[in-house]
């Protein structure tokens, strides 16, 4: 009875905000705690719950406008942008040209880490709504229901993964051009460097308990948002 009652509440909180965006009214504060409690909710009221939330998040996140694909076309846009950055980094080697090698790479760490990200979430179970353009970072926005109906260690694994594509595409252009660009190449394995730095910034502080860097709300970072994740878990 109690689990009713308390999907019972999740529900009418979650319909109050959604009447708020609807008629302009909504004010942040609502959403956050929200999800906060059905984070911490039984699976099975995530769950009944998911479809509404993603639905509600979606209302949320276009608030701003923002430029944004399907997700299957912004799938197909990263994976074009990523063969194109192979072959800048491959002319630029043939040219000899550095700057041309140097934004091969540049594309490869701009696009691996939404790929990744999206390839371990789909595994995990978590849909996607589109891709829209985070400044000039490219981002999947999730089916934000989907996500919160998997287990937290689920959420921290898919988060976590969003912190792999970055370094991992700085460290094998920096192998990869080694030979024939080495300026580039030690360009990228300092990029390298500074991507782990930033990542564990990211995830040690709201371990820690803070929330933002700045102006930056450091759950806007994969990392940061696994951490707070684990930081909830462990009654933080």
């Amino acid at each position: 009875m109690q689990g009713g009652t308390r999907a019972s509440d999740l529900r009418a909180r979650l319909s109050a905000i959604e009447r708020a965006l609807d008629d302009g009214s909504y004010r942040p504060g609502p959403w956050h705690a929200l999800v906060r409690d059905v984070r911490n909710s039984m699976s099975c009221e995530r769950a009944a719950l998911a479809e509404d939330i993603s639905r509600v998040s979606r209302k949320l996140h276009l608030r701003t406008p923002r430029r944004r694909v399907a997700t299957n076309i912004g799938i197909l846009l990263e994976i074009a942008v990523t063969i194109l950055g192979g072959l800048a980094m491959a002319l630029g080697v043939a040219a000899r040209s550095p700057v041309l090698a140097f934004v091969g790479a540049l594309l490869w760490m701009a696009t691996f880490e939404p790929l990744i990200k999206l390839m371990v979430g789909r595994a995990a179970g978590v849909h996607y709504d589109y891709l829209y353009l985070f400044g000039v970072e490219p981002r999947f926005k999730m089916r934000y229901g989907t996500y919160l109906a998997r287990p937290r260690l689920v959420r921290i694994i898919v988060h976590l993964s969003g912190t792999v594509g970055s370094p991992l595409a700085a460290w094998l252009t920096s192998r990869m051009l080694s030979q024939a660009q080495p300026g580039v190449a030690a360009l990228c394995y300092g990029a390298w460097w500074a991507l782990v730095v930033i990542n564990a910034i990211n995830f040690i502080l709201p371990l820690l308990g803070v929330s933002r860097l700045g102006l930056l709300p450091l759950a806007m970072s994969s990392a940061g948002s696994a951490a707070m994740e684990l930081r909830e878990g462990l009654g933080g």
